[in-house]
């Protein structure tokens, strides 16, 4: 494994800003950032290193790093050409050109403001969860929660249903939960999972509310 995928990438940066960032790893070889029917930046994008040596480095140092004002994350590449491809590759489902479906079409280009570090870290500083046109479908709105529950019970619960990518949890002076918050989902398919499983559920005695964030 030579290539890596890399999410939450701010709109501004370019493809090679993307390589020159990943090139404090080691040699890259091609660096693309995805862009939708119009051009702009889905907020996604695969860089190829020269070895599989690099892009595991690139993985361990360069997650949670800072490209523009972005926390961006870096994992390895899982689709290996399966799903929905960019630029004609080849796909298994329903997408054109992975706009849509399970493959890289699925946009992360939302920003968690530095101020709240890994998971909704922070406690309030910062601009907070920034969120756009390429999260509809994956962010969900929780409400009702138990007053004060940390949002780390929140993650554990709903990592049950996918991959979480952030929560935040509004807090008062004091630093506890106001009761609801926000959670992201890497798929929109483990969203609506997670909307099924869990919507009207007992959470430590409350009957919680899930649903799609529609103010995105």
């Amino acid at each position: 494994m030579d290539r890596v995928y890399v999410g939450n990438i701010d709109w501004k940066i370019t493809s090679a800003e993307l390589k020159e960032h990943m090139e404090s790893i080691g040699e890259v070889v091609s660096a693309e950032i995805f862009q939708d029917s119009t051009g702009r930046s889905r907020g996604v994008g695969l860089v190829q290193f020269t070895s599989p040596e690099d892009a595991n480095s690139a993985i361990a140092k360069l997650n949670d790093s800072t490209l523009g004002e972005r926390m961006i994350f870096v994992r390895e590449d899982r689709k290996d050409g399966k799903g929905k491809g960019f630029k004609g590759d080849k796909g298994d489902g329903k997408g054109k050109k992975g706009e849509k479906g399970d493959g890289y079409g699925k946009s992360y280009g939302k920003g968690f403001d530095k101020g709240y570090g890994k998971d909704g870290k922070g406690k309030g500083k910062g601009k907070g969860l920034q969120v756009g046109p390429g999260d509809r479908g994956r962010l969900l709105y929780v409400g009702n929660l138990p007053s004060g529950i940390p949002w780390q019970k929140v993650k554990d619960l709903f990592k049950q249903y996918g991959n979480v990518i952030r929560v935040e949890m509004p807090t008062d002076m004091n630093g506890e939960s106001k009761g609801h918050g926000n959670v992201l989902f890497e798929t929109e398919d483990d969203a609506q999972r997670a909307i099924q499983e869990l919507n009207q559920s007992d959470f430590e005695g409350r009957s919680i509310v899930v649903r799609l964030d529609n103010y995105v």
